[in-house]
């Protein structure tokens, strides 16, 4: 199947009460691990990279939006499942419409503490904008309402979020012409110490008044029972990223610890591609989790 349009993926999925996930990747390996997990599972899938890391300032190497969705674009295109592509969450208005022409399926504009960033007529503007020049090119848009509450592992504290207005949310949908929401109902970025409560009335409330596909951020932070329940309510797609980047930095630390790789043949721990070598066992990892993922919302045997 391999490209598929975001519009015709969401509509299957909300039609076959599951949840397309969304895993961000972070290089060529662990976007090659996503795709052969939803290979093996015979699930859609949606791949991309987040415009906020790739942009960001700090960055040792200014990295092209170009080339990374050649290198998704290429990955999708020898898929045996439909794929489509994601820029997700760039702070950068420039960044999200260069995305949408160099071929990415959809583009999301998100600043970073939306609350205290943007307001909320400003972030209406921005992406009215966004979305006229996105759909020019045949390139949907995700938009954001409300705020998610974002967990810093290493200081251990917790940013508050704002919960998503049905009322606003659904004036900002009508007004800006986004293809699909995110919403804040208790979940959160980056949490890994433990599961969210997601609550189920607000998600339904907005389910029944917003007439375009909702979606999920912070898919780490939220339990598998909880998964599939909100693809039950009509939930389209759910992010995922800081989890697998868990598993794969386990994964390395564990093989440091079991292998003396000084006293290895180098070109059997990068590159050889067997069972010694370290990117194979990242794959592995990251594959298990993606498939255990997508069992958890439904998607299994719901490729078309």
């Amino acid at each position: 199947m391999s490209r598929v349009k975001v519009k015709e993926l969401m509509e299957h999925a909300l039609k076959h009460k599951y949840a397309v996930g969304y895993f961000e990747s972070w290089n060529l390996e662990s976007t090659l691990a996503m795709v052969r997990a939803a290979e093996n599972m015979k699930s859609p899938i949606m791949i991309g990279v987040c415009g906020t890391y790739i942009g960001e300032p700090k960055r040792a190497y200014k990295e092209s939006v170009t080339v990374y969705q050649a290198m998704l674009a290429k990955i999708a295109e020898e898929a045996s499942v439909p794929v489509a592509l994601l820029l997700n969450e760039s702070d950068d208005e420039e960044m999200v419409i260069q995305a949408a022409q160099v071929g990415f399926d959809m583009v999301m504009f998100a600043p970073v503490f939306a609350s205290e960033a943007l307001p909320l007529q400003e972030l209406t503007q921005i992406q009215k904008r966004i979305v006229e020049k996105a759909h020019a090119k045949g390139v949907a848009v995700e938009g954001e309402v409300g705020e998610l509450p974002l967990f810093n592992s290493e200081t251990g504290k917790l940013h508050e979020g704002e919960d998503t207005d049905p009322e606003i949310c659904r004036q900002f949908v009508e007004e800006t012409g986004i293809d699909t929401v995110a919403v804040a109902v208790g979940n959160c970025h980056l949490k890994e110490d433990g599961m969210v409560t997601l609550n189920f009335d607000s998600l339904r409330n907005l389910a029944e008044k917003i007439d375009i596909p909702l979606v999920l951020h912070g898919g780490t932070s939220i339990s598998h029972e909880d998964l599939s329940k909100a693809a039950e309510m009509g939930v389209a797609k759910v992010n995922f990223g800081t989890g697998m980047k868990r598993v794969a930095l386990n994964t390395m630390k564990a093989y440091f610890t079991e292998h003396d790789v000084d006293k290895m043949d180098p070109n059997d721990v990068l590159g050889r591609g067997g069972d010694k070598d370290i990117m194979v066992r990242e794959q592995e990892a990251v594959i298990r989790y993606v498939e255990d993922t997508i069992k958890a919302l439904n998607g299994e045997n719901k490729a078309f």
